[in-house]
């Protein structure tokens, strides 16, 4: 049995054996596969050093919508487009829209830019996204249908909307990623959405350093923590655990278009 995080980050100044130990603490819990999540021009580099000397660790190159301030699309695009050449780069992300740090986020209009043109970068190099929309979904929603073809694939992670927006991705070629946020005492919200998630669009994350489940919760979280949040998942979807770590593995496997 083992596991795929298809989510995560390095903490911030984390040198390359703070990496290795964090990637054998993860191995020895089972998660064998994990996508380390691009978010400025910054972190790319080192997780594409990383990904690059470990089997099983992928990355995504991306600049996430809090990293906009300072965006340029003639240094980004051309940056990005490069990085997505390389071989342990499966996705481009994370990417979208963050209304939920009014005073000190980019400008509205700076982050959507930056969101529609790696957007388009995705279509033209039909890259899978994957998307981080907090408390901005009808507009975040409206860009991927403008910039993106109906099928192209999505990964919502970190997904805490409701059944209504759930209802609407689902028409898209969209999979969900849940993380530590399921075993949190007051996020029924966020069980009520995994409940009805299809199956076959159902995948873990935990978001690390950040969102450690319960009973780690204040504590920095690693990938470690992934049959944390799996046992209560595979709870709330009355499964195994066995059954539960092989389809969330073969779900992003597919998605990521990684051949085992």
């Amino acid at each position: 049995m083992t596991y795929f995080d298809t989510h995560t980050h390095l903490p911030d100044d984390c040198t390359d054996e703070q990496a290795e130990a964090l990637i054998d603490e993860a191995t020895k819990a089972q998660v064998t596969e994990l996508l380390l999540a691009g978010t400025s021009l910054r972190d790319c580099p080192q997780n594409l050093n990383i990904a690059a000397s470990h089997e099983g660790v992928f990355t995504s190159v991306g600049i996430h919508p809090l990293e906009a301030q300072d965006y340029d699309a003639e240094v980004a695009i051309p940056k990005l487009r490069e990085w997505l050449s390389a071989p342990h780069v499966v996705a481009i992300g994370e990417v979208g829209l963050d209304n939920h740090y009014e005073d000190s986020a980019p400008p509205p209009a700076l982050q959507e830019q930056a969101f529609r043109d790696q957007l388009r970068l995705a279509a033209e190099t039909n890259t899978p996204v994957v998307i981080h929309s907090r408390e901005a979904f009808d507009r975040c929603y409206e860009l991927v249908r403008e910039n993106l073809p109906a099928d192209h694939p999505l990964q919502v992670h970190s997904f805490a909307d409701g059944p209504e927006e759930l209802d609407k991705w689902l028409k898209l070629n969209t999979i969900f990623s849940y993380n530590g946020m399921v075993t949190f005492k007051k996020a029924e919200n966020i069980r009520e959405t995994l409940r009805l998630v299809p199956f076959d669009r159902l995948v873990l994350e935990t978001d690390a350093p950040y969102l450690a489940p319960v009973p780690f919760r204040g504590q920095p979280n690693a990938s470690k923590h992934i049959p944390v949040i799996a046992r209560r998942i595979a709870e709330e979807r009355q499964l195994s655990l066995e059954e539960l770590a092989r389809l969330t593995t073969a779900n992003a496997r597919r998605f990521f278009r990684i051949e085992i």
